[in-house]
């Protein structure tokens, strides 16, 4: 299968910027030596210096014109179609070139120009030189648009992937919790206790809305400690007065953007491997601190029992390794997620700037 010109065409602006470096850089030669050599020693011959580089500048049209039609075409048409526009282009302005100088010299003093066979042979090898560096600028040019165009799309792409990653980490919710949570509201309700399972009931379907909503990457501190609020609230009537919550989070931090959804795996980790692991009383801890420019969000969880004193992490670290895949995802190095046991419990603790903006949202 023939290679094809696989490449963007500049746009008409560039084509003329271009053209003009290179007869800018091609009269900074050529002027210099018609000066010391007295070939431009009067008001006319300017003129036809002027007229010729004008003239040759308008032609470089044609080439440009021949590259956009040779785009997405084989390789074998276009280098031979390459080749005679060339050819054509040079000839065209080498009979304007000698038009404009015989014309200016019926008005002004100049010099009548060389026309032999091989004069114009010469001037026209000249101006296919010339065309072809041009030509060659255009396709330098178009090689770097599309070069470009593929990054971006590569990076658009990423982007997707990586909103896509973050859609399916936001919704890994715990399955227990929801059969838990039905079961709570069953039981509710056999024991005609209506209001509760009600109450109960509005609970899931608002936290189960918020969860749902992943068009949001961020939100404000205080609307995401709401929503795990809410989840604490419906495991609340699971456990009654075994758990206790504490949250904690100063009034300046309240606007302070956060990833959604972030806090929410710490917290299911607290209830599974915490208060459903423990036989006595549990406290779940949520405290938003500043430290300098960074946002700290700690959750632990603190339990008395016979278990207490080691608290159970049978699990396969879900909830911690997809809240550290969201981190490295948005914010890089720049933001960490750390855990450990603590005295009687469990603790983990998230660093993350607090002024960066959503990255995800900036890429795309």
């Amino acid at each position: 299968m023939a290679h094809r010109l696989d490449i963007v065409a500049p746009t008409g602006k560039q084509a003329v910027q271009l053209s003009m470096v290179l007869w800018a850089a091609v009269l900074s030669v050529i002027v210099p030596g018609m000066i010391f050599s007295g070939q431009l020693v009067g008001f006319g011959e300017w003129v036809t210096l002027l007229w010729g580089t004008i003239a040759a500048m308008v032609l470089v049209a044609l080439p440009y014109a021949a590259l956009r039609w040779a785009i997405g075409k084989s390789m074998w048409l276009t280098l031979p179609a390459g080749l005679a526009v060339l050819t054509v282009t040079s000839v065209l302005q080498m009979a304007a070139d000698y038009a404009g100088q015989f014309t200016t010299h019926e008005f002004l003093a100049t010099r009548l120009p060389d026309h032999s066979a091989q004069s114009l042979l010469l001037v026209s090898t000249i101006y296919f030189l010339i065309d072809a560096c041009n030509l060659s600028l255009f396709v330098i040019a178009g090689t770097i648009r599309r070069i470009r165009e593929r990054e971006r799309a590569l990076a658009e792409a990423e982007v997707a992937r990586l909103e896509a990653r973050l859609i399916m980490l936001r919704l890994q919710l715990n399955p227990h919790f929801l059969c838990n949570s039905l079961n709570v509201v069953s039981s509710l309700i056999m024991t005609g206790r209506a209001a509760e399972a009600n109450a109960m009931t509005e609970g899931l379907a608002n936290f189960l809305q918020a969860s749902m909503d992943v068009e949001t990457q961020q939100l404000p501190l205080a609307e995401e400690l709401e929503t795990v609020e809410r989840y604490l609230e419906i495991e609340g009537a699971r456990f009654g007065a075994r758990l206790e919550i504490a949250m904690d989070m100063a009034a300046e931090l309240a606007a302070v953007p956060v990833p959604s959804f972030l806090l929410q795996p710490l917290v299911e980790n607290a209830i599974k491997y915490g208060v459903e692991a423990m036989s006595g009383a549990s406290e779940i801890a949520i405290r938003a601190d500043r430290d300098g420019e960074m946002l700290v969000l700690t959750v632990e969880n603190r339990s008395e029992g016979e278990n207490a004193a080691h608290p159970g992490r049978e699990g396969h670290g879900i909830g911690l390794a997809n809240t550290h895949a969201r981190l490295e995802m948005l914010y890089g190095d720049a933001a960490s997620l750390e855990s450990g046991a603590i005295d009687q419990g469990y603790r983990a603790t998230i660093r993350l700037p607090i002024t960066t903006p959503d990255p995800l949202r900036d890429a795309a």
